[in-house]
């Protein structure tokens, strides 16, 4: 009896630290991209490495809100929304475009 109760104690855990890890890495998956996230961007605009302003700004706030990209620590808020399209904006997009969870035909990024 006392060998069957510590066989589903381990199973029991076994199972609560497995659904654990399955969670922490469901949560870790890119988010599907709604098409209406765009809605704020000019898509008449061609935006590049290097380009900034408020349209950069924008693109930077889906990537972050939508998509959860790593943006680095820059800006007023420091969560990396900051105008700028530099290295980490470029990778968060090109990262997004891998698992084809975006299309901006309009967002050219340089390599």
């Amino acid at each position: 009896m006392l060998k069957n109760k510590n066989t589903l104690l381990i199973a029991g855990v076994v199972v609560l630290v497995g659904g654990f890890a399955i969670n922490k890495w469901l949560k870790s998956m890119p988010k599907p991209i709604n098409s209406d996230a765009f809605e704020g961007l000019d898509l008449d605009m061609v935006l590049s490495k290097g380009s900034n302003g408020s349209e950069v700004s924008e693109l930077q706030r889906i990537l972050l809100n939508q998509y959860g990209a790593d943006l680095g620590f820059t800006g007023v808020e420091k969560d990396g929304i900051d105008g700028d399209f530099g290295e980490m904006t470029e990778k968060a997009l090109l990262d997004a475009k891998k698992v084809k969870q975006i299309s901006l035909k309009q967002i050219i990024t340089q390599k």
